[in-house]
């Protein structure tokens, strides 16, 4: 029996499951189900205060209106709009980032790469480079070459001799294959997991990064120091300098720190010649191990105490002294894992969590070969690897190579497309071109198939789609809510002028009284204020009079039943003075303004207000009459008595 596919099985389902959900109502003749309603109505209920929000009718009422916006905005093509469409690309980029790889793994790799943050681990190590393209013969010459270098430390030959004599790191020459103390990402994640799961004293056993070959020898392992922020001075060696030599200016700025004769922070901003922390007291960044250059570093970390000055010392950029200003511990795990799960996903440690999520998808979405690697081997001449080879031309580079989950055909053009890309100028690999085209093709496939995977999360995650179909609607709503009421509101001035035309009554301001009220902290103070407004100083006056008595002053409109008017009987130009708790209050009525209706410009924003929800209700009325919406009684009833208490 020939099997469905993937995209027609879950067809199949959504009618299933769309058949199973009743429908609530139609507008403009496409059925709204039950589902979709109470998922939207109970997705944040217990979030609600607002009682009359959690009231099924009234929000009845909002869905509706929602769904006839949205509709208008499909019949617009809202969804076609090209920065809409970028948008959305974006936001699924993102969304898609935790259904691209393996989360079980990833978490692991996180709590794994905290476990290690705590532990700086002093490494040194031995290299035979090898190509990650490497053919099987330089891959097996470099792998034997690797151990018997190992036998020879394991059997107690000087690490650091053999470091020196094999090592192909260029730096071994010089440091003898000692690299110094590690923590996690500063290397490789094959390297880090080799120091940090080898003894003290032992050697570990060769492994592979894309560098090639190493063998570990762990010489110490510390708790981690952390992070450290600090202060510098530095002084460089100028030929125009007319001062001093760096050294002797250094040392006269640390006599003037051990004299107290300055603050660092001073001597930093007036000596220091790195002007980017001179102007912040020679303040620097917190930095960790390897942050810095190896005497800089020593010396910051070796001050036990924030406040504790180094001595001067130099580095290949001139002369120092230090400052420790504060101690960062390895932060608990909660306050790290979000920084070291972005760092996860950035480092090539990631790749762990998608290969064991391309193991799953090759189980589910399996590839059925249509053609030939032969075809394609004769093809490849020797131009490919001089990056001088182009695509055939031959009818066949349209037929299909191999097709995904017997739904999306992949053809020969497509993989030569992919090898066109990665031609490169290795004239000697030629020989062993058919083991290079069949590792090209291996990544091709997966890519091609994790790339089915990610265009179809959609029909495999509900969750994802649903998500998806949110963000997208919400983002039409936005923009034809903006087009039809909010946008023009602001840019139709002659509709806005016209609507508080036509309510301008609803603006009218009742008699209001215009009191300063001033507080102060005595009663003399009180009623020397209360003399001054008397004789009619302004309140900027009051204010800077009486600045240093703490007095506080506010002037507002107050209407006649508010209780500041109703309790004192307030005459314009005679302040009242009375005591509320500790404070004594001054009234003073400087006017009593009538009724009025003001003009527009004073109160546009609350009539611009008004005029947007005037807009929306005349938008939502043609809506009505544009696309017909017809509530099913009979289920709405049934739905209505499930919620309504």
């Amino acid at each position: 029996m020939k099997r469905y596919t993937f995209l027609l099985f879950l067809l199949l389902q959504g009618i299933f499951y769309a058949q199973q959900s009743q429908v609530l109502m139609t507008i403009n003749g496409k059925p709204v189900t039950v589902d979709e309603f109470e998922n939207m109505y109970t997705k944040n209920l217990d979030l609600v205060q607002d009682p009359a929000q959690k009231d099924i009718d009234n929000y009845l009422e909002l869905f509706t209106r929602y769904k006839l916006e949205l509709e208008d905005a499909y019949q617009k093509k809202y969804d076609t709009l090209p920065q809409l469409k970028l948008e959305l690309k974006s936001y699924r980029r993102d969304l898609a980032k935790k259904y691209l790889s393996d989360n079980e793994i990833i978490d692991k790799l996180v709590k794994e790469a905290y476990d290690r943050m705590k532990t700086d681990v002093h490494v040194a190590h031995i290299l035979i480079q090898v190509s990650p393209d490497a053919s099987p013969q330089d891959t097996l010459k470099a792998y034997k070459k690797i151990m018997s270098i190992y036998k020879k430390a394991v059997a107690g030959e000087d690490f650091s001799k053999l470091a020196q004599q094999y090592s192909q790191d260029p730096s071994a020459k010089e440091n003898k294959g000692d690299l110094d103390y590690i923590n996690v990402f500063h290397t490789v994640y094959p390297f880090e997991t080799a120091a940090y799961n080898t003894p003290v004293g032992q050697v570990s056993k060769p492994f592979r990064t894309r560098f090639g070959y190493h063998i570990v020898k762990v010489l110490d392992k510390r708790p981690a120091l952390g992070k450290i922020e600090v202060a510098h001075i530095v002084t460089m060696n100028n030929k125009k300098d007319s001062v001093g030599d760096a050294k002797s200016r250094i040392y006269e700025i640390y006599k003037k720190l051990q004299d107290k004769q300055d603050t660092f922070e001073n001597l930093a901003r007036k000596f220091s010649d790195d002007k980017n922390s001179a102007r912040r007291g020679g303040k620097l960044r917190p930095f960790g191990i390897r942050a810095m250059i190896p005497p800089f570093e020593k010396a910051a970390f070796a001050l036990k105490n924030p406040g504790d000055i180094s001595e001067p010392f130099q580095t290949r950029y001139g002369w120092h002294i230090v400052k420790l200003l504060k101690k960062y511990p390895v932060p608990p795990f909660e306050k790290a894992k979000t920084e070291l799960r972005q760092k996860v996903m950035r480092d090539d440690r990631s790749k762990m969590g998608k290969e064991k999520l391309m193991k799953r998808i090759e189980k589910q979405f399996p590839i059925e070969m249509k053609g030939s690697l032969k075809i394609v081997n004769r093809h490849i001449n020797k131009d490919f690897f001089k990056a001088k080879w182009q695509i055939p031309k031959d009818k066949h580079v349209n037929d299909t190579l191999f097709v995904i989950n017997n739904d999306k055909a992949v053809t020969y053009k497509d993989f030569y497309m992919y090898l066109f890309r990665r031609q490169s100028h290795t004239t000697a690999s030629y020989k062993d071109k058919k083991y290079i085209i069949k590792r090209f093709f291996e990544r091709f496939k997966k890519d091609k198939l994790y790339e089915y995977y990610n265009n179809h999360l959609e029909q495999i995650y509900p969750d994802f789609a649903r998500t998806m179909e949110e963000y997208k609607n919400g983002l039409m709503l936005f923009r034809i809510k903006s087009d039809m009421v909010w946008d023009k509101s602001l840019k139709d001035t002659l509709g806005l002028k016209n609507f508080f035309e036509a309510n301008k009554k609803k603006y009218r301001l009742p008699k209001r009284y215009d009191i300063l009220m001033v507080q102060a902290n005595s009663k003399k103070t009180a009623k020397k204020i209360a003399k001054d407004l008397r004789r009619g100083k302004k309140k900027e006056e009051i204010l800077n009079k009486y600045k240093d008595k703490n007095i506080l002053l506010k002037e507002k409109d107050y209407l006649l039943d508010d209780k500041i008017v109703k309790n004192h009987d307030l005459k314009p130009g005679k302040p009242v003075i009375y005591k509320e708790g500790k404070q004594y209050i001054v009234l003073y009525l400087k006017e009593i303004k009538p009724e009025e209706i003001p003009e527009l410009d004073n109160i546009k924003g609350k009539v611009t207000n008004d005029y947007q929800n005037y807009l929306e209700e005349q938008w939502l009325k043609e809506l009505k009459q544009k696309y017909p919406v017809k509530l099913n009684e009979t289920v709405w009833s049934q739905l209505r008595s499930k919620y309504k208490k």
